[in-house]
């Protein structure tokens, strides 16, 4: 597995660390190949699932032309250690920015290609890079994903996306439309599998949510909201706002976790506030039990930005599972879900006033409430959950194999 970025503690992200454990447990000895971009942890550990080995060079999340000028030599690298493992490969490239390197590997070796999308990577950096770049790499993913033996989907705008790549090639949209992402939800389990594309996404382990802790919460006065995540000025989710905006508000408290460049401007903030405290960076293990400590998880993202509008993220799932609302934007994929199931509140973005009014309702509605979270809960175990995911991985990997 090839990956450009770690989260905190030099750890893959959940989705990552899931997808291994699921390969793992159908036999495949896996290691990752990652950036350690903080050049602050061990070169090599061992994971319950198999290896991490890092390439441990510094550059920042957010510096597009630092990482330009460093990823030729990460690639090479990682072509270094993959002539080292023994063995029949499969190569597994997550994002576009390990696949050409992936495909480079693949023919060399003759090994099966597995490329893993987690997002929409020329959206991704719109902006950072110009317009013509951005459908030049819209392009180039088109003419790549023709050599991959199976892809892997993040969620279900990616799941349209793709499958209309793998048809059309270059010729296809530079983004699947919110009702084609929306009409992914509503599909049965057995069509997530179509043209060498399988939908895995963000879904969470019911295990980490036991069936008891959710059953056993019992919603009170106080409301108690969390998100924890990526901590960046772009692109943007809300949170120094939403720390201004539940302010005053009488038993409401506002956690966050996470890492970033916006931490030392939080943490200035939270000494001047009395509702909004920040945990620090949160290990992956603890997420779970966070969250089901909550009465509400924020995932408020600007709908300007395309990624950010249709994706499926981790904390609506994170959410589901643990039997909590979801407190989003209308705007979102992610709101109209939300609204359609009746699992939490939305608000248009950039009215934190009326952010401000759903923390209160929440507040003063403890049935609806426990309410919503009894729906997401019965979501997650109907389907959107990561059993039914790796059940997916298992059937692209077993079509792969037998080419």
């Amino acid at each position: 597995m090839l990956r450009t970025r770690l989260t905190s503690g030099a750890q893959p992200e959940p989705v990552v660390a899931d997808t291994a454990a699921s390969l793992a447990a159908l036999g495949h000895k896996v290691t990752l190949l990652a950036w350690d971009r903080d050049s602050d942890s061990d070169n090599e550990s061992q994971a319950e699932w198999g290896r991490i080995i890092r390439y441990r060079r510094a550059c920042p999340l957010n510096a597009p032309l630092a990482f330009a000028r460093e990823l030729p030599r990460f690639w090479c690298w990682c072509l270094r250690q993959m002539l080292t493992l023994r063995g029949d490969l499969v190569i597994h490239a997550h994002d576009l920015d390990t696949l050409p390197l992936g495909l480079f590997t693949a023919r060399l070796l003759r090994s099966p290609l597995v490329y893993d999308c987690h997002e929409n990577y020329p959206a991704l950096v719109e902006g950072a890079v110009s317009h013509r770049a951005t459908l030049r790499l819209h392009r180039l993913e088109a003419r790549l994903l023709r050599h991959c033996d199976g892809v892997l989907a993040a969620g279900p705008q990616g799941f349209a996306r793709l499958t209309a790549m793998r048809r059309e090639g270059r010729g296809a949209p530079f983004s699947a439309p919110l009702e084609e992402a929306l009409a992914v939800l509503q599909l049965p389990q057995s069509e997530l599998v179509r043209d060498g594309v399988a939908l895995v996404g963000n879904l969470k382990r019911l295990e980490d949510y036991p069936a008891a802790a959710v059953a056993a919460r019992k919603p009170g006065k106080q409301l108690k909201i969390i998100y924890i995540g990526v901590l960046e000025k772009r692109p943007s989710r809300g949170i120094l706002e939403t720390a201004l905006a539940v302010e005053g508000l009488r038993d409401v408290e506002f956690q966050i976790g996470g890492f970033g460049t916006l931490v030392p401007q939080l943490e200035r903030l939270c000494q001047r506030l009395r509702n909004t405290c920040y945990l620090g960076p949160v290990p992956p293990d603890d997420i779970a039990w966070l969250t089901l400590e909550a009465d509400a998880v924020l995932m408020a993202l600007d709908p300007a930005n395309l990624n950010s509008r249709l994706s499926a993220p981790n904390k609506l799932f994170e959410a589901m599972c643990a039997g909590v609302p979801v407190i989003t934007c209308r705007e979102l994929l992610m709101g109209h879900f939300v609204t359609d199931e009746g699992i939490g509140a939305t608000f248009a973005w950039g009215d934190w006033r009326a952010l401000r009014r759903s923390a209160r309702e929440l507040r003063d509605s403890p049935a609806e409430r426990s309410a919503m979270g009894r729906r997401g809960r019965a979501l997650a175990e109907s389907g959107f959950h990561w059993g039914a995911a790796a059940e997916r991985l298992a059937r692209l990997y077993d079509s792969v194999l037998k080419r």
